[in-house]
């Protein structure tokens, strides 16, 4: 259903709210067509990445690829002490697959500096054919501090993500060098190759008002979490996206709005949707509608309990069926 390019690493191995969905110039400022945003729903599964998963996560990855699946994403939590580094596995990852997009949810600003970033997300996005999607944040506090970042308070972590979003898309147009001087962040003369082609959307993870702007302003789409909000206000939160998006002279329609699902799906739990979703096949098919249909998203990330394994065949075999045909 979208269009991919086999890129380096994947060639080298063997292994009520009404919106239109993304099309293929929904990359913010620019036309290119990138893997993420072909047009259509997306629908994918959050992988664990501690050591003693390893060999599930990958195999798991190429499940997901396997039945139809569009994307896998990872967490990015380095302070976590069984968590592998996030980075590091999305390349693994990256090698392990062909077609499927590989996605940051969601990379921590406070410890992974723009430029860096810019270059890193750049490179991956190359190495692996035009699959990858920056999934950004402003990052955790206190986990940050833990690590030697910096502790930002609530207005600090809005400002910082905005100019951090700027720097980075600055750093990937053509052009000379750049040159930065704010209040977080500071780069003299950075430059950042090779540019990303196609373009490379940053989905943003955010939940109070202000974040929220800034999505609007600066995303290519929205990528928050159920365990995280009150499902009754996101309509309010979807609002407040397109107006900021149609302030900054930017079509709201252009922005993709894709839900992480922390959940099971299963008949042993009693039905579920709030800060989780459980149940049966026939309720997540249900509870998926609503939030496409009244709640405005039009891609899905599965975070599952347990068994990702079985999780992922039920979601994608099952689940996703139902809701792309309708």
């Amino acid at each position: 259903m979208f269009p991919r390019t086999q890129g380096t690493i994947a060639m080298a191995t063997t292994g009520s709210t009404t919106r239109t969905p993304a099309t293929s110039t929904d990359v913010g400022t620019t036309a290119d067509e990138t893997s993420a945003d072909a047009g259509g729903p997306l629908f994918g599964l959050a992988l664990a990445h501690s050591a003693h998963r390893f060999g599930e996560t990958l195999e798991t990855a190429r499940l997901v690829e396997e039945l139809g699946g569009d994307l896998v994403t990872l967490a990015d939590h380095p302070y976590i002490p069984n968590e592998l580094e996030t980075w590091t596995m999305l390349t693994v990852l990256a090698a392990h697959t062909q077609r499927i997009t590989i996605a940051s949810n969601v990379a921590s600003l406070q410890l992974r500096p723009p430029a860096l970033l810019a270059k890193a997300a750049a490179t991956l996005h190359f190495a692996s054919g035009g699959r990858f999607v920056l999934g950004l944040g402003s990052g955790d506090s206190a986990g940050s501090a833990s690590f030697g970042g910096p502790r930002w308070s609530p207005a600090e972590s809005v400002a910082a993500l905005d100019e951090g979003i700027d720097l980075i898309r600055r750093l990937w147009q053509p052009g000379s060098p750049v040159h930065h001087d704010g209040p977080f962040f500071q780069v003299d003369g950075a430059q950042v190759s090779p540019k990303p082609k196609p373009s490379l959307p940053i989905w943003i993870g955010s939940f109070g008002p202000k974040m929220l702007a800034v999505t609007g302003r600066r995303g290519d789409g929205w990528l928050p979490t159920n365990a995280y909000l009150d499902l009754e206000g996101v309509p309010q939160m979807q609002r407040r996206i397109d107006e900021a998006a149609t302030a900054a002279g930017r079509d709201p329609s252009r922005i993709r709005r894709v839900f992480n699902i922390f959940g099971q799906i299963d008949t042993f739990r009693p039905a579920e949707n709030s800060k989780l979703l459980n149940g049966p096949v026939d309720f997540w098919i249900e509870t998926l509608r609503d939030y496409r249909d009244r709640l405005g998203f039009d891609s899905f990330v599965f975070w599952p309990r347990s068994d990702r394994m079985e999780q992922a065949r039920l979601f994608l075999e099952k689940v996703r069926p139902a809701l792309v045909t309708d």
